[in-house]
């Protein structure tokens, strides 16, 4: 799920792309896209600025593309054809958009109507996860682990302190004034960084996968883990 600008919730499923406008309301009312009903969804990404723009990454029909705000969307293509995509990052420039796919990394400098192929370590990985942070920093979540790029991609290293294991998704949350990085792994738990990404801990989940990581809107000293096991809580003690 993800929201867009202006407050649209969008859904990613097996079957196309829903959107609602009416979370306030008690009985809320969804729309479906209209193209590519048949196709599975792995994420959905609205541009962070521009309404109109949603990106959707599939399993076989690469990118889905909509300038109309979600109403209808449409198979991007545009050198990418027939790739699965797992997940979209917009870069602050304008127009700049890396993709993680089965078959490695995609960059566009010119909002999507071209692409090229990131060389590199991670050319033939499939890639599940990306994530930019503080000072320029691209994260990638992959087969054989999480890697960490300060040139735009150019060069990648692992970090030491983290397990070679499957990372499904990365991201940020906001603890006590704090900026903390997370990595859900495939089998091998929550993986935590208080310090940018320069060193890493385990959180526990131990043997189980972790698909998503957020705090409790209501009890904002609380972290919930999806898993493969259910949902977790569990209270941070901040020093």
């Amino acid at each position: 799920m993800a929201f867009g600008p202006q407050g649209r919730l969008f859904v990613a499923r097996n079957q196309g792309i829903s959107w609602t406008d009416d979370l306030s309301k008690d009985d809320i009312t969804w729309e479906k896209t209209r193209g590519l009903g048949q196709a599975l969804f792995f994420n959905i990404d609205p541009h962070p600025t521009q309404e109109d723009i949603v990106l959707a990454g599939s399993w076989g029909n690469d990118l889905g593309f909509s300038e109309d705000g979600g109403q209808s969307i449409r198979s991007l293509h545009n050198g990418l054809e027939t790739l699965s995509v797992l997940d979209v990052l917009w870069h602050p420039k304008e127009g700049q958009l890396t993709i993680g796919t089965i078959e490695g990394l995609f960059r566009t400098d010119d909002g999507g109507e071209s692409w090229f192929k990131l060389p590199g370590l991670l050319t033939n990985q499939t890639i599940t996860s990306l994530l930019q942070t503080e000072g320029n920093t691209i994260w990638a979540g992959a087969a054989d682990g999480l890697w960490a790029s300060q040139d735009y991609g150019v060069t990648w290293q692992r970090p030491e302190s983290m397990p070679v294991a499957t990372v499904l998704r990365t991201g940020q949350v906001t603890v006590a004034d704090q900026s903390w990085l997370w990595a859900g792994t495939e089998g091998a738990g929550l993986w935590l960084s208080r310090d940018n990404g320069t060193t890493w801990q385990f959180a526990g989940l131990e043997r189980l996968s972790v698909y998503n990581l957020l705090i409790d809107p209501n009890r904002p000293d609380y972290l919930i883990a999806a898993t493969s096991d259910g949902i977790y809580a569990v209270r941070v003690l901040v020093q």
